[in-house]
Order: structure tokens, then C-alpha cells, then sequence
């Protein structure tokens, strides 16, 4: 941290103002992430809204995979069915564990994303710097 402000003093007035401008800008508020995972964290809303689409997509696939391939498994299960709908819920329960573990660290990610975004523009006006 103490790095970053020493860093953040290197800049002029005008880097600063960008810099503040830009994370206000794209600051993320912590209440919306929760109504967005309680209203639809099943779904990855949440994680697409915080910046993390990998994660958002993934959410999103086992929801989907895990109740088509378990509702499957369950119709097919007299004909040998029962693995898939095992793996079905599977990936049901893993996603419930996922959505358990992002009750307790969204603010936790939402920091984190916006220290790495702070680094990132830190960065890029520093080679401007370097560059004029």
C-alpha cells in the first residue's frame, strides 16, 4: 500500500484527477453485488456485474449442465441413468458451495478488483511519464 502511494505521488494534479475519475467511474458497489447474487447469483449475474466473466460463464454452465444432465439422468435412471444424475448434482452442490463462499468475500472481491484496477492505471500513467 505504501507503495502504491508513493507512486501516486510521482503523478501531476491532472494524472491524479484521471486517476480518480477513473475509479469512481468504475467502482463497484457492494450492495448491488448482493441484491444481484441474491436475486440471481444461480445464473453468475453477480460475477459478470464484479468484472469476473470466466467466473460469471462458469456459474452459469454448471447451473445448466447440472439440471440438464441430472433431469436426465433421473428419466434415463431404469436404463443405467443414475451416474449422470450424480453428476448432475454434483455440479449443483459445487455451485451451491461457490455461492456460500461469495456470501462471506464479495466485499473481499470487490476490493481486490479495484486495488488491481488502482495498479493497472498507476501503471499506464507512469509510462505516459516515461514516454513524454
Amino acid at each position: 500500500m505504501t507503495e502504491t502511494l508513493s507512486r501516486m505521488s510521482n503523478l501531476s494534479e491532472k494524472q491524479l484527477a484521471i486517476l480518480n475519475g477513473e475509479l469512481n467511474r468504475s467502482r463497484k458497489s457492494v450492495g448491488v453485488s448482493y441484491l444481484l447474487w441474491f436475486l440471481f447469483g444461480y445464473l453468475g449475474i453477480h460475477k459478470f456485474y464484479m468484472g469476473k466473466a470466466v467466473w460469471g460463464i462458469s456459474y452459469f454452465l454448471m447451473l445448466v449442465v447440472g439440471w440438464s444432465i441430472g433431469g436426465a439422468g433421473v428419466v434415463l435412471a431404469e436404463e443405467g441413468g443414475g451416474g449422470m444424475a450424480v453428476f448432475g448434482l454434483l455440479l449443483l452442490i459445487a455451485l451451491g458451495i461457490l455461492l456460500l463462499v461469495d456470501l462471506f468475500t464479495i466485499p473481499g472481491q470487490i476490493r481486490k478488483n479495484q486495488e488491481k484496477l488502482k495498479e493497472k492505471l498507476i501503471l499506464d500513467l507512469e509510462k505516459q511519464n516515461q514516454t513524454a
